[in-house]
């Protein structure tokens, strides 16, 4: 364990600025950003919090413990003490009581005494572990079953479920598709009496299990993943109780039998209750069921003719009420719901994220959401008994916090377009306490502006951004690289800084090329109606505001219309591929990762739009840029990382297949060895971004 080092003394020096912006200095494994905390786990009292700082090159990090009060930083977990390679530390928590902590490291799991340094090594072949309430024993999945580990008198580990096996049978665990698409933490969770967990059971033995091919070797190597494709077989999700006095365990639901899912299930802390989250696979109805003991009521539901999304569990601030994130009322909202059922919006007509906490002796809830705009994210704290939010954190951009549980306390990691991430320590009171990692000015001083506008159309104002080239002559015409995404809900206009891409884009308008952003409608996060716009037509509806941008650019005199481009990575390189299938607006697409086809996609995901392609299969042809490869207009770059086990490598190589048999094979195709959806070798970073500016500037 490393002696105490002051914080700043650690973290000012984290920079990687070159005199002259360049794609060699953007990818160094210290970004020129700053290196800056993530991963913050506050400790029970909130005195102080653990952190790393992850470098660019995907080396390990150590973590770090901040104290609150003397502002001094130390290093507890040092990855190369742990042996080779390194690795860094996960699933780290602090024990419910403040003394100990628990993480793992290259599969064994730990737990450290914090006042003397005293560390056990519990088990080996760990992908989870959570603390029981009591502190007195940490549950851990080990080969997909679930095992407890208890502390007193002797350190002694249980096995509580039997019959699992990695990408067969996960008791505990949860799956590659879940965590993609629900954002499924964790596979199980303790009662709050630490007498029993509740945990899911995954079978996965009906789900594809798709190869990836490792090509760098000359005998090439095959591993598998259970993949369920649009359509296809899904894992059968069910949801069980074991007793940790008896070991017995129960069946509290079975998803499986009507093909269902399970996004999140939980304990409400307040009164001891269960509640398990079905949505049917269709993800047209969605419910909130609440299991006392064997006894269970519907707390919650809700339907669309579309879709309805999952939503996270409430938040219980006494043993009748709670709070909810819902999507209602055209918008993602926070609501109040009484002990006799009534809900009560809390917010405007703003959308609220996320609830971080309730201070039930000031009867405020602190809540996460998109203000004072839809292009600002901040921290928010709202009187339960209604009535407008305090902003605390008023300064305008994009603020990533960390609440502490207690001492009033949150991290909060400040960045807008043109403005570097700084992170501070701050109160809810607005006191700044310390300010952590210090905004680089340098980097700062070496940006162009970016210029936030609204573009008219017939949705309504849209969101866009643009970058012009350094020396601007407003007398000359200059190509345009449109930067996309355009998936549902998902805008790229935010006020937030753009680390390494927004510096790539700071590259492209020094070349003399004009950067612009557009988010369609259905990419805005305050108007589900709008969002509803790509139900059946993912890529109809995302062209749609695309083309708004086009007709909007052309219409500027200093932008050559016949010099447009467009690129994206993942959706949005499918958004890259389809509108070079199916518009004559661009000359030019660059497309990373690209969904060619939905039928390619996973099922989760894709039928919550789409619905499954057995029955919508006039839609799917209808978005799909494989079908369309004979109208290819343009020309394409695609770079696909070989090992993506997100977006497969098939949707490009399908994609291809179908221009050689239109004899359309007017196209770049890089694939990037042993990569997956997002790169993490800097040397294929520098070369991607790098062959992408030299691309652009060839072709526009």
């Amino acid at each position: 364990m490393a002696g105490l080092i002051p914080l700043l003394a650690v973290l000012v020096p984290l920079y990687a600025v070159s005199a002259q912006l360049s794609i060699a200095g953007i990818f160094t494994p210290l970004p020129p950003w700053g290196a800056q905390p993530e991963n913050i786990v506050w400790a029970p009292g909130s005195g102080s919090f653990l952190y790393m700082q992850p470098l660019q090159d995907g080396s390990a990090s150590p973590l770090r413990q901040y104290d609150v009060a003397s502002g001094d930083s130390r290093i507890v977990v040092d990855p190369v003490s742990y042996g080779v390679p390194a690795s860094t530390p996960a699933h780290v928590s602090w024990s419910p009581d403040g003394k100990n902590i628990a993480f793992v490291i290259r599969g064994v799991l730990y737990v450290r005494d914090m006042a003397t340094g005293f560390e056990r090594r519990v088990a080996t072949d760990v992908t989870d572990a959570l603390w029981s309430p009591q502190s007195n024993a940490i549950a851990y999945v080990r080969n997909a079953d679930l095992y407890v580990a208890v502390m007193l008198p002797r350190l002694h580990s249980l096995r509580v479920t039997d019959g699992g096996g990695p990408a067969v049978m996960l008791n505990g665990d949860v799956d590659w598709v879940y965590h993609e698409e629900f954002s499924t933490a964790h596979g199980f969770a303790w009662a709050p009496d630490g007498a029993s967990i509740a945990y899911m059971q995954t079978d996965e033995r009906e789900v594809t299990n798709f190869p990836i091919v490792d090509f760098s070797q000359p005998d090439n190597r095959v591993t598998y993943q259970r993949y369920p494709l649009a359509g296809e077989r899904n894992p059968r999700v069910s949801v069980h109780v074991v007793d940790l006095r008896t070991l017995g365990s129960r069946l509290v639901y079975d998803a499986g039998v009507r093909d269902e899912y399970v996004p999140v299930f939980g304990w409400s802390s307040q009164n001891g209750s269960l509640l398990v989250e079905v949505l049917d696979r269709a993800q047209k109805q969605m419910r909130v069921d609440q299991w006392q003991n064997t006894s269970h009521r519907t707390l919650y539901r809700q339907s669309d003719a579309k879709w309805v999304d999952a939503i996270p569990l409430p938040v219980w601030y006494s043993r009748s009420e709670s709070l909810w994130i819902l999507e209602r009322e055209n918008i993602w909202g926070l609501y109040r719901r009484s002990a006799g059922g009534r809900l009560q919006r809390l917010n405007g007509s703003y959308r609220v994220d996320a609830v971080f906490a309730v201070d039930t002796a000031k009867r405020v809830a602190y809540a996460y959401g998109a203000f004072p705009s839809r292009r600002d994210r901040a921290l928010l704290a709202f009187p339960i008994a209604g009535g407008p939010p305090q902003n605390l954190t008023p300064a305008s951009g994009t603020h990533v916090v960390w609440l502490a549980p207690s001492n009033g306390l949150f991290v909060d990691t400040h960045s807008t377009l043109i403005d570097p991430p700084q992170t501070e320590l701050v109160s809810v009171a607005g006191r700044r306490q310390a300010v952590l990692v210090p905004r680089s000015e340098t980097l700062r001083a070496q940006l162009l502006p970016v210029r936030t506008l609204t573009v008219n159309s017939s949705y309504g104002p849209l969101d866009a951004t643009m970058i012009l080239p350094d020396n601007f002559d407003s007398s000359r015409r200059y190509p345009v690289v449109i930067y996309t995404y355009g998936g549902p809900e998902a805008p790229v206009t935010q006020n937030a800084f753009g680390y390494a891409r927004g510096l790539y884009h700071q590259l492209l308008a020094r070349s003399g090329i004009i950067v612009f952003s557009i988010d369609g409608p259905g990419s805005q996060i305050d108007n589900a109606a709008h969002v509803r716009l790509m139900y059946h037509a993912l890529g109809q509806a995302s062209l749609a505001g695309q083309e708004s941008g086009v007709a909007y650019l052309r219409s500027l005199p200093f932008v050559d219309p016949l010099r447009i481009g467009i690129w994206g990575w993942s959706f949005g390189g499918y958004e890259a591929v389809y509108a070079l299938t199916h518009s004559t607006d661009f000359k030019a697409a660059a497309a990373g990762a690209p969904v060619t086809d939905w039928r390619y996609y996973d099922s989760i995901y894709t039928e919550r739009y789409m619905g499954p392609p057995q029955n919508n299969a006039t839609s799917y042809d209808q978005n799909s840029a494989v079908n369309a490869a004979a109208a290819l207009h343009g020309d394409l770059l695609i770079s696909h990382g070989t090992a993506d086990d997100n977006v497969h490598f098939a949707n490009s190589i399908a994609f291809v297949r179908s221009l050689i048999s239109a004899d359309r094979l007017r196209v770049d195709v890089v694939p990037y060895p042993g990569q997956k959806h997002h790169f993490t070798a800097l040397e294929d970073l520098r070369g991607l971004y790098a062959h992408m500016l030299e691309w652009w500037t060839t072709h526009l």
